[in-house]
């Protein structure tokens, strides 16, 4: 079978350059391998935050705004370039030229895809970042990185954001009915493809992180968010991240669930997560509940942190809930 988007590298080129963790965000936004698509790497679209943003490097912006690692974000990075080196179309967007015409905010999503081995299950990832930004550099690309090393296929969504950059000037559901939309046309362009790109969509999986924890969740239930209300079966599994504000509704045809958090996260209620953790055991769903004592909000993978090692937990939770494996 021929991978439409697996282009031959021509044996004059040069391959693109690595970055470090002492680049900065205009250089990730600037990079050659990114070419067309370089502003959908960065966690902010445009106006003032992203232009402050930009002269920040990957090491300085880890402790400012979270516990993540520098190192593992310039790993998800550079294993992105590699990629393209390859010769891999890795950046796809979501919408049509008409359908951005008419709803020009569409043309701030889209999707990356990272082959796994063929026919293995896709695990399809949403990055947080409060619905204001969207921090695949983060939360998105060391997890298709780690994963894709495990044999799956991997599809990190960029959806769209609040209108303005301020998510108190919008109604709560709307950014989340907003990226909702985003996930449902994800899912059906990796539907189109699945047969050209080899995915196994059978015991797919879905994975968020903050605000993305809270977008996937909602994928799981019997409400308009949910897969079925879009045409899909529920994932096999939901696996999220420190998620944010509680879903609903939830009932014993919700996903096994898995959940990290820190008990000393400020920026969610832990508290209400544990009720929401109750809720779904009292319905029946199988959940998996690791709940550190330290570690903050914003963690990725975990490096250096009490939830290292998370990621592998929650594989293991979403094999024993597939039948591929």
């Amino acid at each position: 079978m021929t991978d439409p988007d697996l282009v031959p590298a021509t044996g004059s080129a040069r391959p693109f350059e690595h970055l470090s963790t002492g680049s900065t965000f205009a250089d990730i936004v600037n990079h050659p391998a990114f070419a067309g698509f370089g502003d959908y790497m960065v966690p902010w679209e445009s106006g003032e935050t992203a232009e402050i943003t930009r002269p920040l490097t990957v090491e300085a912006l880890a402790p400012h705004l979270g516990a993540w690692d520098p190192r593992t974000m310039v790993d998800g990075l550079n294993f992105l370039i590699d990629l393209v080196n390859q010769g891999r179309t890795i950046f796809h967007p979501l919408y049509s030229e008409g359908e951005i015409a008419a709803e020009p905010d569409k043309a701030a999503a889209g999707l990356f895809f990272v082959p796994g081995a063929p026919g293995r299950p896709l695990a399809l990832v949403a990055a947080g970042g409060g619905f204001t930004s969207v921090a695949s550099i983060q939360e998105g690309f060391p997890h298709a990185k780690a994963l894709n090393a495990l044999g799956y296929n991997v599809a990190v969504l960029k959806y769209r954001i609040s209108k303005d950059g301020n998510d108190e000037s919008d109604d709560k559901a709307v950014p989340l009915a907003r990226a909702n939309e985003d996930l449902a046309r994800a899912m059906s362009l990796l539907d189109e493809r699945a047969d050209a790109w080899d995915i196994g969509l059978d015991d797919y999986s879905v994975w968020g992180s903050s605000a993305g924890g809270r977008l996937v969740s909602s994928w799981g239930t019997d409400g308009p968010l949910g897969a079925r209300a879009h045409g899909f079966h529920p994932p096999a599994v939901i696996i999220t991240a420190y998620p944010g504000t509680p879903f609903g509704p939830y009932s014993a045809s919700f996903p096994p669930y898995f959940v990290t958090a820190a008990a000393d996260d400020e920026l969610i209620s832990v508290t209400a997560l544990d009720h929401v953790v109750d809720d779904l055991r009292s319905q029946g769903v199988d959940v998996e509940y690791r709940r550190t004592d330290a570690g903050g909000h914003g963690y990725g993978l975990g490096t250096g942190t009490p939830a290292d090692g998370w990621l592998g937990h929650a594989v293991a939770f979403w094999r024993s809930h597939s039948t591929a494996g």
